[in-house]
This record gives structure tokens, C-alpha cells and sequence, in this order.
């Protein structure tokens, strides 16, 4: 039952339009949503039992009708039943959301580990903190029917094409076996990045994610469509050189991105510098206080990450270029150094892309992953 890479479908083509009818009007009739939708009766009615049946949308009430006619039918989503779980199997950490039809956050649970933790001991730990969250019957809600599928977002870069011999196999077994429903695999940075382009605000346009956190991943999302590639390994901007001869990377290359601008690497350069900083909340405790030692290190920074971006940008041409990570969530001091460099090398024949520092918080990986259960392609 288990997806990798490839978005589910939907259970019908137009019911994303029949689910948005309700962002606006809480409770509304066939008939109001064919309205404001310009569907036909007919697909708002086959859309709208499928999602009754499923537990995603309530009947609350009926409309009599003069004479003789049957009373219609008022109808609401259910925000209190759980349509999509996301996890995300972070780097030292697990995080677990809970959404509703709407998209709306009902739970989360995050859970930070050593980073030495065998893929046995992290399944435990994902099923322990699913426990909690579930409701006393084992089922994330009252209506389990309601429940269409599970997100899973996994460090990468990986490619997807045999999940039967990945270390998260024997956990989306579990979580199939739990729910008994379809659980989607993909790459955590690209379900980060699928989250932030829906917080943008406007899907129909394209994304560049940029994600620099103990790796450096990247994801491009295409008219609310996540860019996959052949392999599942489409974005992989953390692995773009960046530096020549550069540092060895665990990728198997050389001068990646990844070896100069992902919190590790950071971390490593500094101790180089004499200045030993043990964990990513004091390397931001040290960015705020603008510590003279950090200055040289994220000069190298900036510009690694200017290089990767202007590489990126001039193959992908996206409308907005978002970047997130230990050194970019705190404040914008790194982000405005990189925008002159990106500026100065970009050259004059290529437009100047907008860059921006993302608009969520640690969540972003699970919620994307829930989301692109919710947003299935069409």
C-alpha cells in the first residue's frame, strides 16, 4: 500500500475545488457549493459521498423545501477528524503532525534523539509517540475512516525506487499495518518545501527550496506539484559544487555544498577557528550576539550558498527562491549577505530572483508530508 515518490491521487479529480468551497463557508449546500465552484451537481455530489462516506464531511442539517421536495442537505467539514498524519524522521529528531480536511494543525509531537539511533529503536519511537497522539481506541480519531493516508519524510538524499532495502522499510510496514491506509514516502526537505510553497500563498508558480540544517537539501515545487526527476533525486542542490578541490562529502563527492553550509560543517569550521560550539541552539545564541569569530566562517557560508543558488536558479528559473536552516531561521543577517553575491554573479542576460527565508517553523517537514496526502496530484 505504500507510495514512494510519485504523489497519491485523488479519490476524485475535482475534489480539491469541492474541499476549497469551505475555506470560505462553514456550512453550505450542493447547490451553493455548484455556485461558487461552476461544477455540475452531479461531480459536486459524487465528490461530496465519497468524502461523507470517508468521515471528511459531516451532514449537519436540511433546508426544508416548500411543497413536496426533499429537504436538502447542509453539509460542513469535519475539523476535528484527522485526514492526514505527517512524520518527519529529521536528523536527532522526530516530528509528528495531525491535519484535518482544511489543512489545519489538530496535534503535534516532536521527539529529539541521539543521532546514533539504530532504524529498530527510531520505529519504536515514532509508534510510541503515535500512541500518545492517537485517541483511547488505537485511531487518530473518532472516525478511523476519515484517516486517507501517512506522510513519511526521510533524510536524503535517497532515492526512492527500492524502498524494499531502506532502513525505513520495516516502519512504513508498521504504520501500514497500524492505519490501514497508504503511507507516501519522500525525501523530508522536499515535503518541507511543498509545505513553504503552499504558505507562499500563490501555487501557481514555481519554488526553489533551499534547506540547511545537519544537511543541505534543496526541492523545486512546480504549480503546487513537487519536481521529482527520474530518480527521486530532483533539487539535490546541497550536492552542487560549490568549492574546488573542497572538503570530502558523504555523498561520495567533493566541495558539495553540503561540506561548507549545513550546521555540522559550520560547527566544524568554527572549532578550526578555536571557537567550540556544541549544539545548533548555541551556534544561533552566538549569531545573535554577532560574535566576531562567526564572521569569517559565514562569509565562506554566503558565498557557497550564492554560488548553489545561482548555479540552481539559472537551470530551474523559479519565481522565488526560499531558504531555511539554523543559520537562516534566527534572523536575515545571512540571508542579506548572500542577496548581493547572488546579485553580483547572476550577470545581466538572467533575472534577479527573489530570495526569501521561510515562512514555517521545524514543523515544515511533517506538515508538508501530511500535506502531500492532502494535495494529492491530479
Amino acid at each position: 500500500m505504500s507510495t514512494t515518490g510519485s504523489p497519491p491521487t485523488p479519490a476524485h479529480p475535482r475534489e480539491a475545488e469541492v474541499i476549497d468551497a469551505f475555506r470560505d463557508g462553514g456550512t453550505l449546500t450542493r447547490a451553493l457549493i455548484a455556485e461558487s465552484t461552476g461544477l455540475s451537481r452531479s461531480t459536486v455530489s459524487a465528490v461530496l459521498t465519497r468524502l461523507v462516506e470517508e468521515g471528511a464531511v459531516e451532514v449537519v442539517g436540511h433546508d426544508e423545501q416548500p411543497g413536496r421536495g426533499r429537504p436538502t442537505e447542509r453539509v460542513a467539514i469535519d475539523r476535528a477528524a484527522v485526514r492526514a498524519i505527517g512524520i518527519d524522521l529529521a536528523h536527532g529528531a522526530v516530528r509528528i503532525v495531525h491535519l484535518n480536511t482544511l489543512g489545519e494543525v489538530l496535534a503535534s509531537r516532536e521527539q529529539t534523539h541521539d543521532e546514533s539511533l539504530g532504524a529498530a529503536r527510531r520505529q519504536q519511537l515514532v509508534l510510541r509517540m503515535l500512541a500518545e497522539l492517537d485517541g483511547a481506541d488505537g485511531r487518530p480519531s473518532a472516525r478511523p475512516s476519515a484517516l486517507r493516508g501517512v506522510g513519511l519524510g526521510i533524510s536524503g538524499p535517497a532515492a526512492l525506487t527500492r524502498p524494499e532495502r531502506a532502513p525505513w522499510h520495516g516502519l512504513v510496514e508498521a504504520l501500514e499495518a497500524r492505519y490501514g491506509v497508504p503511507v507516501h514516502v519522500d525525501n523530508t526537505t522536499r515535503c518541507a518545501a511543498f509545505a513553504e510553497h503552499l504558505a507562499a500563498g500563490d501555487g501557481h508558480r514555481t519554488t526553489l527550496h533551499v534547506r540547511c540544517y545537519q544537511g543541505v537539501g534543496g526541492a523545486v515545487v512546480r504549480d503546487g506539484v513537487l519536481d521529482l526527476g527520474a530518480d527521486g533525486m530532483a533539487g539535490e542542490i546541497g550536492h552542487l559544487p560549490v568549492e574546488i578541490p573542497g572538503m570530502a562529502c558523504r555523498c561520495g563527492r567533493s566541495g558539495c555544498l553540503e561540506t561548507v553550509a549545513s550546521t555540522p560543517a559550520v560547527l566544524a569550521a568554527l572549532r578550526s577557528h578555536g571557537v567550540v560550539l556544541r549544539s545548533p541552539s548555541a551556534l544561533r545564541e552566538a549569531l545573535a550576539d554577532d560574535a566576531p569569530q562567526l564572521r569569517g566562517v559565514l562569509d565562506r557560508v554566503a558565498r557557497a550558498l550564492a554560488r548553489a543558488i545561482v548555479l540552481a536558479t539559472t537551470i530551474v528559473d523559479p519565481d522565488e527562491v526560499i531558504l531555511t536552516g539554523d543559520l537562516l531561521d534566527a534572523d536575515d543577517r545571512l540571508l542579506e549577505a548572500v542577496r548581493p553575491l547572488v546579485a553580483e554573479d547572476v550577470g545581466e542576460r538572467f533575472p534577479l530572483i527573489p530570495l526569501e527565508r521561510g515562512r514555517l517553523d521545524a514543523f515544515a517537514g511533517a506538515t508538508g508530508a501530511a500535506l502531500v496526502v492532502l494535495h494529492p496530484r491530479t
